[in-house]
């Protein structure tokens, strides 16, 4: 029974419920109720872990993080090279883009929320820090082992972030003349072409 998981498990079981129904009908069209509807728990249970909407939404960011981008550098750094570890990454985005690209969806609306919330913006602004900061150890290490040209990293690590944000073009349009995968694989070769040693 869905009340009875443990807490951490009905947490995550409360964010998959909000990230789908905040991405089918926006965060100021979202009810508490379609997001009790959804996770199939009571509302006490909901308002046992989140005070509102908002509360969720917040905690919405943090959780996309963890569904969306993966522990791509910890995760045997140091066995891989750097030109593995941006191409793994490609792979994960794909995948998670072929089961869920609803959480693609999630980020669209919570750069449009950012725009208006001082609070969102400010939690967006650390998870995406945080990921640049990860795209900037890659880079990092693949100067270092002279596998990468010498670049300023940040401004690598912002236009691959941003490289691989173009999947949420695919999510919104229904491009018929390429699909993700495409876009991304042959966006991280061109990114790599760009940063190896010839």
């Amino acid at each position: 029974m869905s009340e009875n998981l443990p807490k951490e498990e009905r947490k995550s079981q409360i964010m998959d419920a909000a990230m789908k129904v905040i991405t089918r009908k926006g965060f100021s069209k979202t009810r508490m109720d379609d997001i009790v509807n959804e996770a199939g728990l009571s509302k006490g249970a909901i308002y046992h872990h989140y005070e509102g909407k908002k509360e969720i939404f917040l905690a919405l960011i943090g959780h996309w993080e963890t569904q969306t981008f993966p522990d791509f550098y910890s995760r045997n750094g140091k066995e891989r090279s750097a030109t593995d570890t941006l191409r793994d990454f490609a792979n994960e985005i794909n995948k998670v883009f072929k089961s869920r690209s609803y959480v693609f969806q999630a980020e669209v609306e919570f750069w449009a929320l950012a725009n208006q919330d001082d609070e969102i913006r400010n939690r967006s602004q650390e998870l995406y820090e945080k990921i640049i900061n990860l795209f900037e150890l890659v880079i990092n290490k693949g100067i270092r082992e002279k596998e990468f040209i010498k670049v300023d990293t940040r401004i690598t690590a912002i236009y691959i972030l941003s490289v691989f944000q173009g999947i949420n073009w695919f999510c919104i349009f229904n491009d018929k003349k390429i699909n993700a995968n495409d876009y991304i694989q042959q966006s991280i070769e061109l990114i790599l072409t760009g940063l190896k040693i010839s």
